[in-house]
C-alpha cells in the first residue's frame, strides 16, 4: 500500500471515530432525581425527658448529597401535619433529641403524653435550582410524649457578687436553655461577695433557691428551695473575675457555679474564607486586651462552595475543640455560639454566607456570653 493510500485510510477511521464520539456526546445523560430510601434509626421512641439533649430518633436517606437540593420532613400522627426545613445542606440524616421530638409531638402534633401513637414521616427533596421536588418512601414509628416543664419558667440572681447587687426589683435574669427546661444560665463577671436565686420579682418574702448551708464550697453542687427565704442562706464568690453558673431544677436538682478561663486562641476556617478549609490556613482572630474572652476579626466573607466557616479553639487540630453555630446553616445575623469542647458529640453546624451577602465583616465573639456579632463593614 503506497502512502496516499494509507493517509486516506487513518483519515477514514479518523472520521468514523468523529462521527461515534459525536454520537456519544448528543446521547442524552441519563438522570432520575429522587430523594431516595428513607428509614429510622428505632422503630420505638419514648421519650427520655430527663435527657433533653440525648438522642430521639435520626432519620437517614440514601440519596446523593448536593448543597443545591433542599430537604424537609414531613411528619404526620393523628391528622395533624409538622414540617422540619432545618435540615443542613449536603447531608443524609437528621437527628431529632428528645427536647426537639417532644415539642413537635405536644405542640405541633397535639399528642397524648404517656400515650403511644403512630407517627409517619416522608422525606421531600427539592432542587433549588429546577425546582424539581420528588418524595421518598413513608417510615412508621411508634412515639410516646413525656411531660415537659419545670416549676419555673423565670429565675433571677440576686446580690452584691453580681452587676445589680441587691436591688431585688432589678435584678439580673437567668436564661433559660431552649433545650431543656429544668435548666438555667447565668454567665457574668463576679466580684467578692454573696448571691441567692429569687423565683419572682420585687419581694424578699418570696421562694428562693439557695444552698442547704450558707457559704458552701463553690465546688458544692447542692441546691434548695427554701419557701420565704428562710433561713437565709447564700452563695459566697471569694475570687473575683467571670463565672458560669449552671442551675437544674429537676427533681434531681443541682448547681454547677465554674470559674471560666477562655481558649487563648480563635481563628476562623471554612470556604467562606481565603483559607478555605484548610485548618492551617485559618485565620487567627485577635483577642481583647482588656477582656481576653473577647476576640475579633475583620475580613472577606464569600458564598462559594457552602459559603460555609466556623471558629477552631486549637489551632491547626481538627480533633480539637470549636464554636459552632446553634443550628445547621446559621445566617449571618444569629447572635448566639456554642462551645464545642473536644470530644463531645454536638453536630457539625456552621454559619453560612448566602449569596448576595458577600463581602467584609467585623465578627466579635464573646466566649464568657458565648454571643456573636456579624457586622459588614
Amino acid at each position: 500500500m503506497n502512502t496516499k493510500n494509507i493517509v486516506s485510510c487513518f483519515m477514514i477511521i479518523a472520521l468514523f471515530c468523529l462521527a461515534s464520539c459525536e454520537k456519544e456526546l448528543d446521547a442524552p445523560v441519563p438522570f432520575a432525581f429522587e430523594s431516595g430510601v428513607l428509614s429510622t434509626s428505632k422503630t420505638e421512641v419514648v421519650i427520655n425527658a430527663a435527657d433533653p439533649t440525648g438522642e430521639a430518633v435520626t432519620y437517614s436517606w440514601s440519596a446523593f448529597k448536593n448543597s443545591l437540593i433542599n430537604n424537609v420532613l414531613i411528619l404526620t400522627a393523628d391528622g395533624k401535619t409538622d414540617t422540619i426545613n432545618n435540615i443542613a445542606a449536603n447531608t443524609d440524616n437528621k437527628l431529632l433529641k428528645n427536647s426537639e421530638l417532644n415539642t413537635i409531638l405536644l405542640d405541633s402534633l397535639g399528642l397524648t403524653v404517656g400515650v403511644a401513637t403512630d407517627l409517619k414521616a416522608v422525606l421531600v427533596a427539592t432542587n433549588t435550582t429546577t425546582g424539581e421536588s420528588a418524595t421518598s418512601n413513608a417510615v412508621t414509628i411508634k412515639v410516646t410524649p413525656a411531660a415537659k416543664g419545670a416549676a419555673y419558667a423565670k429565675l433571677w440572681i440576686v446580690g452584691d457578687a453580681t452587676p445589680s447587687g441587691w436591688d431585688v426589683g432589678n435584678p439580673r435574669e437567668f436564661t433559660k436553655d431552649v433545650d431543656n427546661d429544668f435548666q438555667f444560665k447565668y454567665y457574668e463577671v463576679l466580684t467578692a461577695g454573696e448571691f441567692k436565686i429569687a423565683t419572682a420579682l420585687g419581694s424578699w418574702g418570696v421562694d428562693w433557691l439557695m444552698p442547704p448551708t450558707s457559704h458552701p464550697s463553690i465546688t458544692s453542687t447542692a441546691v434548695t428551695l427554701i419557701p420565704g427565704g428562710n433561713p437565709d442562706n447564700k452563695w459566697l464568690i471569694t475570687n473575683s473575675g467571670p463565672y458560669k453558673i449552671l442551675l437544674n431544677i429537676s427533681p434531681s436538682p443541682f448547681i454547677h457555679i465554674v470559674p471560666f478561663t477562655p481558649y487563648p486562641t480563635v481563628s476562623i476556617v471554612g470556604d467562606a474564607t481565603a483559607g478555605g478549609w484548610d485548618i492551617n490556613k485559618a485565620r487567627v482572630m485577635t483577642q481583647d486586651v482588656n477582656s481576653p474572652w473577647i476576640f475579633i476579626w475583620t475580613g472577606a466573607l464569600g458564598s462559594s462552595g457552602e459559603g460555609a466557616f466556623k471558629f477552631p479553639l486549637d489551632y491547626g487540630n481538627w480533633g480539637g475543640s470549636f464554636i459552632m453555630a446553634p443550628v445547621a446553616s446559621s445566617r449571618l445575623t444569629t447572635t448566639k455560639i456554642v462551645i464545642n469542647e473536644a470530644g463531645t458529640s454536638y453536630p457539625d453546624n456552621k454559619f453560612v454566607v448566602k449569596p448576595g451577602e458577600e463581602g467584609t465583616y467585623t465578627i466579635t465573639i464573646n466566649q464568657l456570653y458565648e454571643t456573636i456579632s456579624i457586622v459588614k463593614q
